[in-house]
């Protein structure tokens, strides 16, 4: 589905830059002809609003109460209600910094499933004293997500998050099942359908200044600032790494949408060894948001729903260069 309609964009270009709407009409049919017509007119007003250096939307900033379909590593402190399904075993490890232990609980509510994974001793000793069993509700607080190798999403609590154990007043209905994962299939846009494993081919037409987190230099997970420096939760103080969280908006000429990025996939995008370097430098992601804006790329990636703006978006895991002639073979 679309992320904003044409008139959407046009209204707030005109407003911002106090222009007549008649100039953008002229300016997107203008980028319409620069690109063969390849792209949506929905996608050509991005990118005149992004060389106008119009922002069409912002990411809210905490999540607050979701279902596990619309679990994304791009929200913080999510909120969940489920039901504990089954209660693995304690794990202990062992590394350089540190040891320690970790459980996991499969968890789910009426849109799917997925691991809670813990790692407070306080949690884990809960775990131990039999205080959660399975057909339990929990209720879980201020926690984080994380894309696991297969390309599904976990939640993790860290020593900021929270429980409470069947929470009075609050139920949960019928289960659904565990969501299979397939192979990536070629599609358009616009019939993209939640939880597939697509690839899609277009153009880049919108590019949002990234956003970083502080990560453990081994693993790549959010690490926390405890005293006087940061500390994983698997491999203890650490000297943390910044990584980056990228959106864009992808248009294939059927329809557009938010596609977000990770790490590597950042730098493939914006082809750029050090992402870094847009860090706190608004002069300089102008640069390359000129530049990147109008690329033609084949993106691989996951189908999620975002429920804030209950609208598709595909968390990729590949991205590579897509020229013209293979952009055009596909919409065909």
């Amino acid at each position: 589905m679309p992320t904003l309609v044409y008139e959407d964009i046009v209204r707030k270009i005109c407003d911002e830059k106090k222009i007549s709407d008649t100039e953008v009409h002229s300016r997107v049919k203008e980028k319409l002809q620069q690109l063969s017509d390849l792209i949506s007119k929905e996608g050509a007003a991005h990118i005149v609003a992004n060389e106008l250096g119009v922002r069409v939307y912002d990411m809210p900033q905490k999540a607050g109460k979701v279902l596990i379909k619309d679990l994304s590593p791009v929200l913080k402190g999510v909120d969940l209600l489920v039901r504990i399904l089954k209660v693995n075993e304690v794990r202990t490890f062992k590394s350089a910094a540190r040891e320690g232990r970790v459980v996991n609980l499969l968890i789910g509510d009426e849109s799917g499933t997925c691991r809670l994974v813990l790692w407070d001793e306080k949690q884990i000793k809960d775990v131990e004293m039999g205080f959660l069993k399975e057909g339990m509700t929990l209720k879980v607080s201020n926690c984080y997500v994380r894309e696991n190798t297969f390309g599904g999403k976990e939640v993790h609590m860290g020593s900021q998050a929270s429980w409470v154990v069947n929470p009075p007043g609050e139920t949960i209905g019928s289960v659904a099942p565990p969501r299979e994962f397939a192979p990536a299939e070629k599609k358009a846009i616009k019939d993209l359908i939640e939880n597939e494993n697509v690839t899609v081919v277009g153009t880049v037409v919108q590019i949002f200044e990234p956003r970083f987190y502080d990560a453990c230099p081994q693993c790549n997970k959010k690490v926390e600032f405890k005293g006087e420096g940061f500390s994983c939760a698997v491999h203890g103080p650490v000297t943390s790494v910044a990584q980056p969280i990228l959106n864009i908006v992808f248009d294939d000429g059927t329809e557009n949408i938010r596609v977000v990025c990770f790490r590597d996939v950042v730098k493939q995008v914006l082809d750029l060894d050090d992402v870094l370097t847009l860090k706190d430098n608004p002069d300089a992601f102008r640069d390359v948001q000129r530049k990147v804006a109008g690329k033609q790329l084949k993106i691989q990636g996951r189908v999620n729903r975002n429920a804030f703006f209950n609208r598709l978006e595909i968390s990729a895991n590949a991205v590579e260069d897509a020229n013209p002639k293979e952009l055009a073979i596909e919409l065909q």
